[in-house]
């Protein structure tokens, strides 16, 4: 069996061995402190997508999607990640929880940027080579409009109220604003030469485009719709993004191989930074902090702390990371229903945790085979970790020396195992104890058994 380590904490090893199930990555921890998001990365010569968890800086895995893949979009509850496929015509809609494709939706001729509206239920699809915007419903995940826009439309974004999309016209120099009420283009605002990437301020009040053949970027005043600014940037600006606080534009720049930072108080550029060859994606982390940027010409997403404007990690990638789009997601969320029915923490299904005692854990109408093995010190919910492991590998952890409680989340319940604590020793491995999926309904496990506990006692990363 293949064996990843985790290196976080010096100390004894200890071996892990999950059967027949799937464990929940970080991603699914929306009620545990310390969730973090994913970035996913189109690579757009090797027909996949890149996940990388930006906690460690490395990519837990690798989708196959449709054919060129480049435009990307998380939804807002990090459930789903909408990848435009340039050359198949068609958006590839990824269960974020399990890393897999589990619907294609046909779109218009050259899909390439893509953006999800606020509240989930809308995708909007630039369609280069008809000149159209694809409106898809995620609930059904079929198109329900198509909308023209002006010659070879790239990048899009949706206002943080849902009712405006706008679309960089790469083809026309040209900004299309869509009323998403009635599905028509209420202005057409010029802007610079060849806009690509569009980003929109956390107020919804400026819109920043990047002209890839005038090497600016334009400022839309969303309220006149009238271009304010035109700030210069680097050489062919492809892709840009705004901090969450709206202090900062972020703009990459292809044929300079940097990245422009615009002080959006005073539309100058204050700071520039060097990354990897062929910069094209860009997208910020939900808290601000760190910063990604594909590079297309060297095959990796360089990463970079946004206090100090340095670069602090190079992650290599799939071949050609284009990546158009806001492709990193907030964790995913989950509220509780009622008492006794829940939401699954991949806002999927529902079902109702029952405790049947022994070593059984019963599950109602549950779809996923998905757990999260937490180990705290004992007497303390301070977790040491929390570990993701795929169906029949094994992953070597590491733990300092002491003595642990363990516990296991099913779903979006916390249960703690009452076999006793296990006891670590510097420089020894530790085999756990077995997990295994009976069916859909049922998880069983090779010892004593389970103890149901609310979520104010389940261990915090």
């Amino acid at each position: 069996m293949k064996e990843t380590t985790y290196d976080k904490i010096s100390g004894g090893h200890v071996l892990i061995i999950i059967l027949g199930i799937t464990v929940l990555a970080f991603l699914m921890l929306a009620s545990v402190a310390g969730a973090v998001p994913f970035a996913y990365i189109t690579n757009y010569d090797d027909n996949t997508t890149s996940v990388i968890d930006i906690a460690t800086n490395t990519v837990t895995s690798t989708v196959p999607v449709g054919i060129r893949p480049c435009g990307v979009a998380v939804s807002p509850d990090g459930t789903k990640v909408y990848v435009a496929n340039d050359d198949s015509n068609n958006i590839s809609v990824i269960d974020a929880t399990t890393s897999t494709v589990t619907s294609t939706v046909p779109v218009g001729h050259a899909p390439y940027g893509v953006a999800v509206s606020p509240d989930g239920t809308k995708v909007y699809v630039a369609n280069q080579n008809d000149s159209s915007v694809s409106v898809i419903n995620t609930t059904t995940s079929t198109v329900i409009a198509s909308v023209p826009v002006d010659y070879s439309p790239s990048g899009v974004v949706v206002s943080p109220d849902g009712t405006k999309v706008y679309v960089a016209n790469y083809g026309s120099n040209t900004t299309s604003v869509i009323d998403t009420s009635n599905y028509s283009i209420t202005f057409t605002v010029s802007v610079g030469i060849a806009p690509y990437g569009v980003a929109i301020s956390p107020d919804g009040t400026k819109v920043y485009v990047a002209n890839y053949g005038s090497n600016t970027t334009s400022v839309i005043d969303t309220a006149t719709n009238n271009v304010i600014a035109s700030v210069p940037v680097g050489w062919s600006p492809v892709g840009v993004t705004i901090a969450p606080d709206g202090t900062k534009v972020y703009v990459a720049n292809l044929g300079s191989s940097n990245v422009s930072i615009i002080d959006t108080a005073t539309n100058t550029v204050t700071d520039s930074v060097n990354v990897g060859i062929a910069p094209c994606g860009i997208a910020v982390t939900p808290d601000g902090s760190k910063l990604y940027v594909t590079n297309a010409g060297d095959n990796t997403t360089s990463v970079i702390d946004t206090i100090t404007n340095n670069v602090t990690v190079t992650v290599a990638v799939g071949k050609t990371p284009i990546t158009l789009g806001q492709f990193i997601g907030g964790p995913v969320t989950a509220s509780n229903t009622s008492r006794d029915t829940e939401t699954d923490c991949k806002g999927i299904e529902d079902y109702v945790p029952d405790y049947a005692g022994g070593a059984v854990i019963h599950i109602k109408n549950r779809v996923g085979n998905d757990i999260v093995v937490s180990w705290a010190k004992e007497g303390s919910q301070k977790a040491v970790f929390q570990v993701n492991i795929p169906a029949g590998q094994t992953r070597t952890v590491t733990a300092p020396s002491g003595s642990y409680e363990e516990y296991i989340r099913a779903g979006c319940s916390w249960y703690i195992v009452t076999d006793g604590h296990i006891v670590v020793e510097s420089g020894y491995e530790y085999s756990l104890e077995y997990y295994t999926v009976v069916d859909n309904n049922t998880i069983v496990y090779d010892g004593t058994g389970f103890k149901q506990i609310p979520d104010s006692q389940a261990p915090k990363i």
